[in-house]
């Protein structure tokens, strides 16, 4: 596929829009769960409750990035299909021709990856420079990678803020995993859907 220089920054902004809107849903998954499940980890005396409170947290936060990302390969592998049989049908739709929003790996851990962007912004500024309001946000917000190593420190040792980066493969690695499993899933059933055509034109010929 060759595209002009108009093309190209057309098809990059169309799959930033797509890639965002595949990340919307798990970012505020993140703010929801932080502000509720894990945040309750800061209000008991009890270590142990603490540790129950933030596991269940990640748990949760866990589930969600499976469910959406195996429904963005789903979405993603579904337009691919979609898309092909426009271009096949000489369609001159725009997403279809610059092959927008279609299924790639890459996808899978870039999606995820935008959802962590902020946490990544704050999370830098604070480790850089500590201050109470990014610490504020990185409580209230990003707590799924703020509390692990922070309940570690309460016990006496004294973690660097920087390794909270390492939380990010979590949520990266979970996604790219599901997003790669539901567009199997769809490619199969895409596959069982073409064949079954195929059989009813034969039947109707």
């Amino acid at each position: 596929m060759n595209l002009n220089s108009e093309q190209k920054w057309k098809k990059l902004l169309l799959e930033l829009k797509d890639l965002l809107v595949g990340a919307a849903f798990p970012f505020m998954l993140q703010l929801i769960f932080s502000a509720s499940v894990i945040l309750f980890a800061s209000y008991s005396d009890e270590m142990g409750i603490s540790i129950a409170a933030l596991v269940f947290g990640e748990v949760l936060l866990i589930v969600a990035y499976i469910i959406f990302g195996r429904q963005n390969g789903v979405v993603a592998y579904r337009r691919t299909v979609q898309n092909n049989k426009k271009r096949e049908a000489g369609s001159d739709d725009v997403r279809a021709v610059l092959h927008v929003g279609e299924y790639a790996v890459y996808k899978g851990f870039v999606i995820a990856l935008i959802s962590c962007v902020p946490f990544i912004i704050f999370q830098i500024i604070n480790a850089a420079a500590p201050n109470k309001p990014c610490e504020f946000v990185l409580m209230y917000a990003f707590g799924w990678a703020w509390f692990p190593f922070e309940l570690i420190n309460l016990s006496g040792a004294n973690i660097s803020e920087w390794l909270n980066f390492v939380w990010i493969v979590v949520p990266v690695a979970v996604h790219a995993v599901a997003y790669f499993l539901g567009a199997g899933k769809e490619k199969k059933k895409q596959l069982l859907v073409a064949k079954a055509q195929e059989l009813k034109g034969k039947r109707n010929k």
